[in-house]
C-alpha cells in the first residue's frame, strides 16, 4: 500500500518528528492539510454491512470509493491485510476524535471476528510440483489464528481466487501457481490485536465507549 507509506511520512513530516524535526513550518503546515485528507478519505472508505462499519477493501474506486477489483484474482471484497495498515496509521494519528476511535474500534472488532481456528498453513515440498513444493492448511486445533487476505462482503467467508478470475472458497481449489505465489492467509492482525491496540486504547480510554 504505497499510498499509505506516503501518508505516514507526509504525517511525520507535519509533525516534525524524528528526521523531520528540520522542515520549515509552511511545509509541515502542507504536509499536515494532505493528511487530513487522506484521513477523510480513509474514513469514508471504510466498508458498512448491514449498516455496521467493517474494514476495508485492498483498492477502492478513486471516485466513489466503493471496493473495486484489481487484478484478476484480487475481488472487492474486506481484507485481512490492508486493513490492519490502515489501522496503525489511524492509531498513529496524535490527535483523534470520535471518527477515529469508531472507525478502529469497528475494524478491530472486525478482524477478531474474522480470525481462522482451527487451522495451520503448511508449506510442504513435493517434488512432483512445479518449485517443487506446494502450500496447504492442516486443520490443528492448537494453531494459532490466521486470517485471510479477502474476505467476501456480507458473508465474511475467506474467499480465493486462480487467475480464471472465479471465487472458491478453499485454497486447495486454486491452481498451484496461485496457490504458492500469493499471500492468501497470514498472521497480519496478530500483533496489532495483541499489544498494539490495547496500549492506544488505554491512552485514549475515556474516549471509548464499553
Amino acid at each position: 500500500m504505497r499510498w499509505l507509506g506516503v501518508a505516514t511520512v507526509l504525517s511525520e513530516v507535519a509533525n516534525g518528528s524524528g528526521d523531520w524535526a528540520f522542515v520549515e513550518p509552511e511545509r509541515r503546515r502542507r504536509s499536515g492539510a494532505a493528511v487530513d485528507k487522506a484521513v477523510a478519505v480513509i474514513l469514508r472508505a471504510q466498508i458498512r454491512v448491514d449498516g455496521r462499519l467493517t474494514a476495508w477493501c485492498a483498492q477502492h474506486d478513486e471516485v466513489t470509493l466503493e471496493p473495486r477489483k484489481a487484478r484478476a484474482y484480487e475481488h472487492p471484497s474486506l481484507s485481512g491485510q490492508e486493513t490492519v495498515g490502515i489501522v496503525r496509521f489511524l492509531m498513529q494519528q496524535s490527535q483523534p476524535d470520535a471518527r477515529f476511535v469508531d472507525a478502529i474500534e469497528s475494524s478491530v472488532a472486525w478482524l477478531r471476528s474474522a480470525q481462522i481456528k482451527g487451522l495451520r498453513l503448511e508449506q510442504r515440498r513435493d517434488p512432483t510440483l512445479p518449485e517443487g513444493r506446494d502450500v496447504v492448511t492442516v486443520a490443528d486445533p492448537s494453531a494459532p489464528p490466521l486470517w485471510a487476505r479477502f474476505y467476501e462482503i456480507g458473508t465474511n467467508r475467506p474467499i480465493f481466487s486462480g487467475r480464471d478470475g472465479v471465487i472458491r472458497y478453499a485454497l486447495a481449489e486454486i491452481e498451484h501457481e496461485r496457490r504458492i505465489g500469493y499471500a492468501w492467509l497470514g498472521t497480519w492482525p496478530a500483533k496489532l490485536l495483541d499489544s498494539e491496540y490495547p496500549v492506544w486504547r488505554q491512552a485514549h480510554r475515556t474516549m471509548i465507549k464499553d
